[in-house]
């Protein structure tokens, strides 16, 4: 009786198939913006982002939650990363309401989980300033150096030192290079 194996074989695979394409749907689906931004909570992210010298890309292309926040080339740190973000996110949308984010205690978690192979996707040439129109200044190539291990070794990712480059809380716009994007965000909020 080869033929009901047969048959079981193949609706297994049908149903394999259509599990791993609902799971890439799913993926890609909550990885969107427009899915981060269906919660209220995250609505002052996107502001800010927009005002911030990474709304778009090198090309003019708004830049995605995802190409920031989500881990890129590992399938694995990247699924380890929605989950626990996602859970996080969802507990504190359900539990507190979103309405009072604690966003100090929220910065460590956000820059454990930005890559530096996202920021490296658009900045390839760490010689060379954001603008890409001459070279950055002595500390930062000496810190970019150091980054790549030419002049020691980093302790620190990119977001450890490029701090508030798309999203500046409160307490932060006090520091002196932040000023003209704090200007900014006063601006648009109330």
């Amino acid at each position: 009786m080869p033929y009901p194996r047969k048959r079981v074989w193949i609706i297994g695979s049908i149903l394999l198939a259509a599990c791993v394409a609902l799971a890439g749907a799913g993926v890609a689906y909550t990885s969107s913006t427009s899915f981060c931004l269906s919660c209220h909570e995250m609505r002052v992210y996107q502001e800010e982002m927009r005002l911030s010298s990474h709304a778009v890309d090198a090309k003019g292309q708004p830049i995605g939650c995802s190409q920031c926040h989500i881990p890129s080339g590992n399938v694995v740190r990247m699924l380890g990363a929605k989950a626990w973000l996602g859970v996080k996110d969802l507990w504190v949308h359900t539990t507190e309401g979103g309405t009072d984010l604690d966003r100090a205690a929220m910065q460590p978690i956000a820059r454990r989980f930005t890559d530096d192979a996202n920021c490296r996707a658009c900045h390839h040439d760490l010689a060379k300033n954001a603008k890409n129109d001459g070279p950055v200044s002595e500390v930062g190539r000496l810190a970019h150096e150091n980054y790549e291990g030419k002049n020691g070794q980093a302790r620190s990712g990119c977001v450890g030192c490029h701090r508030n480059l798309a999203h500046l809380p409160v307490f932060d716009e006090r520091i002196p290079t932040n000023q003209k994007f704090a200007q900014k965000i006063k601006e648009i909020r109330p």
